[in-house]
């Protein structure tokens, strides 16, 4: 069920793109930031009503453990979208193709040093395949040297944002096992929408929202977007209790997979040797990381024994 919610994660997020070309036309990247926080939180709210689950004494008393846990995961979410759309604003618009990555490594390191988790080699070389294959299908062919050489401080906001949207997993991770993970999510959103509020007090207070008339598609854009992140992040949470950490971000890559989908089914976009490769690459990655030879070894010891 680990890997179904996983899937189920990166299907909804390879939306996130169609979200944001709806919002963007009426409202900047600080706007959607805040838009995604605060409507996450609405639903966050109906599905706990719907499942009927009262608040537990730790979203109101929490422990201070939990509560620096807290802090860091809406830190790090609240880091995580503000420096991601920024390098947007201001660099390559596939300049985020690195992102992904960054959080599979910042999981993956945390994965060894925290949690003790093994990572041989063969699974290392596969969680590189995994990334490559990522890399592969983000890029499509496009000219990497402008990105590298001329977007040099934008490319570190990329890998600070991968590093931050980490964070906000490892703190899922942490919090998972010692608070209802509605509440958990709860908790980081209200913190992460309160410090996305502060940074547009200045832009209201201007009147820069006068004369703005979104479209339907534009509070269409708005709902989803709160529904893929609220929810999203609590089936995310979920599945963080049913998979090995280092798999949680590895697994969600396969969103570039499915936003790719539907370049090519709505758009008509053509599929390049770059995508059939990557998404290739991605795959043998991701089979060798669920082979396990040790428990065939056992078994094999097991059968001979017999």
């Amino acid at each position: 069920m680990g890997y179904l919610y996983l899937l189920c994660v990166a299907f909804m997020f390879s939306f996130g793109g169609t979200c944001v070309k709806l919002i963007s036309p009426y409202f900047g990247p600080a706007y959607i930031t805040f838009f995604r926080f605060f409507v996450g939180i609405c639903f966050l709210l109906l599905l706990k009503a719907g499942k009927r689950r009262p608040f537990c004494k730790e979203f109101f008393f929490c422990r201070r453990p939990l509560i620096s846990w807290i802090l860091i995961g809406a830190l790090a979410k609240w880091a995580n979208y503000l420096t991601e759309n920024y390098a947007l604003s201001h660099g390559p618009s596939y300049g985020n193709i690195i992102a992904q990555p960054a959080q599979t490594i910042f999981v993956a390191l945390a994965s060894v040093f925290l949690f003790k988790e093994k990572l041989p080699a063969r699974k290392l070389f596969c969680i590189a395949l995994c990334i490559m294959g990522v890399l592969c299908i983000s890029w499509n062919g496009r000219p990497l040297e402008v990105f590298f050489h001329e977007n040099l401080p934008m490319t570190g906001l990329f890998i600070l944002s991968g590093f931050c949207a980490g964070g906000h997993v490892l703190s899922q991770k942490m919090l998972a096992q010692h608070m209802d993970i509605i509440d958990s999510n709860l908790s980081m959103f209200l913190i992460s929408a309160l410090l996305a509020s502060i940074t547009l007090i200045p832009g209201v207070a201007e009147g820069e929202l006068s004369g703005i008339r979104p479209d339907i598609g534009c509070f269409a854009g708005i709902l989803m977007f709160g529904f893929i992140t609220g929810i999203g992040f609590y089936l995310n949470a979920r599945a963080i209790l049913l998979v090995p950490f280092y798999i949680v971000p590895i697994i969600q890559s396969t969103m570039s997979i499915f936003a790719i989908l539907w370049g090519v089914l709505f758009f008509h976009e053509p599929i390049s040797a770059c995508i059939v490769a990557g998404t290739a690459a991605f795959i043998i990655g991701l089979i060798g990381l669920q082979l396990n030879p040790h428990s065939r070894q056992s078994r094999h010891k097991e059968h001979n024994n017999c």
